[in-house]
């Protein structure tokens, strides 16, 4: 679903990226392919804005670099996070490993000694001795219950464990999933979602459509206000875009000012309604300033929506929203465009 490329593209792509990871310091790591492949096809918005800013700056991507810039934007999950899961289950397999083997061991001691009482018992034994075997079969019976009882709550224990890791591991992949600015989805998560929508075909048979959305003159706002105040308002439309869809609805950020919101069960005309809701709440609403406190209004967006047609993914619907996004902008901002539709 993420990388959509064809043999033919990924094999152009893969020539002109051997050329441009050879002008870098970096190791031919698959990590490192990784971020310039992201980077080299756009499909990780936030990825290339960082690493253009680095390249555009002159600096030369290292090992640490690309394992910084892989970590942040690439890695389904927190490189510490991993290593720290890792390192916890490492050290439960090494303790559940410690237990079976000193069970095993008692075990082993167990067996033989049941053996010995077994031929002792061949042999003619008076009532002392009979007690006496008896007595001691008894003990190394106790033990063995009790070696076993152990590894039992041991094992109870480590199960319990393994449950909090493995919701430590969800915990931590969902992190990675949602755009810590606003709360939303970010790309890599969106993506996730439209895959789990596109797989339900009785629902994309009911209508699909896609709504691309971009805050005009983001630059200016971030130039007059300060970024603070830009970051507030990215804060804000995410809300306001929250507040007008349901809850089968993917939305998130794709990366700066772009937003983009997954319809299913969703068409064209509901789809439309849906972004002029979204778009006049915006222009009607307004956003305090953290330093003077003054209400700022005139915010606007731009959207394009794409509709879903048979065979199609959604490579394609975001691609089809963008085009109407552009119409969108080019026609005067603060505005709805359909794709293919005037």
């Amino acid at each position: 679903m993420k990388y959509a490329q064809d043999r033919n593209a990924s094999g152009e792509i893969l020539r002109l990226l051997i050329q441009k990871m050879a002008a870098q310091p970096a190791a031919f790591t698959p990590p490192n392919y990784a971020v310039w492949y992201e980077f080299a096809t756009g499909i990780n918005p936030a990825l290339t804005e960082a690493m253009s800013k680095l390249l555009d700056g002159g600096q030369k991507l290292d090992d640490e670099a690309i394992d910084k810039l892989y970590a942040k934007f690439v890695s389904e999950c927190n490189v510490d996070d991993e290593r720290i899961l890792r390192e916890d289950v490492q050290k439960l397999l090494g303790k559940i490993a410690g237990f079976t083997a000193e069970t095993n061991k008692q075990a082993s001691e167990f067996g033989n000694n049941l053996q010995v009482y077994g031929d002792t018992l061949k042999q003619n034994l008076d009532a002392s001795k009979l007690g006496a075997l008896i007595s001691n079969m008894a003990d190394d019976t106790d033990k063995m219950r009790g070696s076993m009882n152990n590894l039992q709550t041991e094992l109870e224990a480590s199960r319990q464990q393994v449950e909090k890791l493995h919701k430590e591991l969800e915990s931590a992949r969902g992190e990675a999933l949602i755009d810590p600015l606003t709360g939303i989805l970010n790309r890599r998560g969106f993506e996730g979602k439209a895959q789990q929508i596109f797989a339900d075909k009785a629902s994309v048979e009911k209508g699909l459509c896609l709504l691309m959305l971009d805050i005009d003159h983001f630059k200016k706002i971030n130039d007059t206000y300060g970024h603070l105040f830009g970051d507030k308002v990215i804060c804000g439309i995410a809300a306001a875009i929250k507040s007008k869809i349901k809850g089968q609805d993917a939305v998130a950020r794709l990366g700066g000012e772009e937003f983009a919101v997954l319809l299913p069960e969703t068409a064209v005309a509901g789809a439309h309604a849906v972004a002029e809701q979204i778009r006049s709440s915006i222009e009607r609403g307004k956003i305090r300033r953290l330093d003077t406190q003054e209400q700022i209004g005139g915010i606007t967006i731009s959207i394009g929506v794409s509709i879903y047609a048979a065979g199609s993914n959604i490579t394609e619907l975001l691609d089809q929203a963008d085009k109407a996004l552009y119409v969108s902008k080019e026609g005067g901002r603060n505005r709805v465009s359909v794709y293919g539709q005037s």
